[in-house]
């Protein structure tokens, strides 16, 4: 199953990110295990500088930024074709 991080304090664009991934794993018809990252520490600790971040599988794929629907359907395909 493909793990996915949303690393940000809860922010406008943190849940913008959130709504994203959702709607590209439904577009695909996916599951996954969503997981919201809120505690500063914790972030510190994964080394999340910028947020709104995305890590799938453990692979950070975007910091500091909204990623389009576009881009997370690729990542999240591609995840799932390694899996």
């Amino acid at each position: 199953m493909i793990t996915v991080e949303v690393f940000g304090p809860g922010c406008a664009k943190c849940q913008a990110t959130i709504r994203t991934v959702r709607d590209a794993l439904q577009m695909l018809g996916l599951e996954a295990t969503l997981n919201e990252i809120r505690d500063p520490k914790e972030m510190a600790l994964q080394r999340v500088v910028f947020t709104p971040a995305v890590r799938v599988d453990g692979d950070l794929k975007c910091t500091g930024r909204v990623p389009a629907l576009a881009e997370v359907t690729t990542w999240l395909a591609t995840a799932a074709e390694a899996a």
